[in-house]
């Protein structure tokens, strides 16, 4: 059975040999991120402050991160019947998609939109000016997140195009919560966002992908929206934020979740047995006999205050439990065990379809 099919199947509930592993810090994933490029040459890498395509002026920070957006093309919504916007056919923003295709062997392919429609729209206004905008100026936010929208499918459609059936998943990144509740009201995403979620959805269905979706912070009542709007994978890094057992409760065997040992506290702060302890409850708790589950990995450890040694902690855990094939070989190609450690030599076959 291929990687892409195992990915497949655990995000039907189709029964999947083993629980899949996105693990790059021991060489694991089964997945493959593809990207278009911004065309002005704007990447994550800039130095000081740079401005992206859709005008929003981004600064380094005192802290390790991806930046942050300081300058807001429509912070005043007077602006909006001025503004240039993205032109999505613009073919630099395509040059080396077929090139990046050509690398993802037999893996699951993921299309990354990067910043999904509330992301962008707070990049655009800024987090004050886009909350009161809901209030003050309702006809204006509508018309700019249907703009963003137009936008996100026309570049989905030219990359569905070009890949041909080689893509798997469309994935996308809106934060929707803070630590203790979502960002907006139920009532006003239902106004503002649901029905654009919904075609969202639609739309990467009809390609034959699923809708994948990263939002950090607590979600718990905007996830049953997604649910209902056709989301398919939801990537939670904040477990212990969301509370395992009410996420358990409310929405295991209803959609898959990609999940993580918490960021904030768990991986950054608890001892390797208190992550391993973590990894396996989530598998317990959010996995079914059917699929549902897919471990995942947070690349930059430094950002959060963690090592790769609890990365590598966290993989073992999620591989044991999962019955990932031969996990303790991988382990031991890629460090050698500390001190006080022994990674266990089982190792476990892959099942044949």
């Amino acid at each position: 059975m291929t990687r892409r099919e195992i990915v497949e199947r655990a995000i039907t509930f189709k029964n999947p040999p083993r629980i899949p592993m996105k693990f790059d810090v021991v060489g694991v994933n089964d997945c493959y991120d593809v990207w278009t490029r911004d065309p002005t040459g704007w990447t994550w890498e800039f130095e000081g402050q740079a401005i992206d395509e859709w005008g929003c002026v981004w600064q380094r920070t005192g802290v390790r991160n991806t930046g942050q957006v300081v300058g807001h093309p429509l912070r005043d919504v007077e602006c909006l019947k001025n503004y240039r916007w993205p032109d999505p056919d613009a073919p630099a923003r395509y040059r080396d998609l077929a090139g990046q295709l050509a690398g993802a062997t037999d893996r699951f392919v993921m299309f990354c939109f990067g910043h999904g429609i509330f992301e962008r729209l707070h990049m655009l206004c800024g987090m004050t000016e886009t909350m009161l905008g809901f209030y003050d100026h309702p006809e204006q936010i509508h018309q700019i997140i249907e703009c963003i929208l137009d936008h996100h499918l026309r570049v989905f459609r030219r990359c569905a195009q070009i890949a041909d059936g080689r893509m798997h998943a469309a994935a996308m990144a809106d934060d929707w919560g803070m630590q203790d509740k979502a960002f907006i009201s139920v009532s006003l995403f239902r106004e503002f966002f649901r029905p654009r979620y919904q075609r969202w959805f639609d739309e990467i269905k009809a390609a034959g992908m699923h809708p994948w979706m990263h939002s950090c912070g607590r979600i718990n009542e905007i996830l049953e929206e997604l649910i209902d709007c056709g989301l398919e994978v939801v990537n939670c890094q904040q477990p212990n934020v969301v509370g395992i057992e009410e996420i358990s409760r409310r929405y295991r065997g209803r959609i898959c979740f990609e999940t993580i040992v918490d960021t904030q506290s768990t991986l950054v702060r608890g001892t390797f047995d208190e992550i391993r302890v973590e990894a396996r409850r989530l598998v317990e708790a959010w996995s079914t006999p059917e699929g549902g589950f897919i471990a995942s990995d947070y690349n930059d450890a430094e950002a959060i205050g963690s090592t790769a040694e609890r990365r590598r902690i966290m993989f073992e855990a999620f591989a044991e439990t999962g019955k990932y094939p031969g996990y303790a070989d991988i382990l031991a190609r890629t460090v050698d065990a500390p001190a006080g450690h022994s990674y266990s030599r089982q190792a476990i076959e892959e099942p044949s379809d």
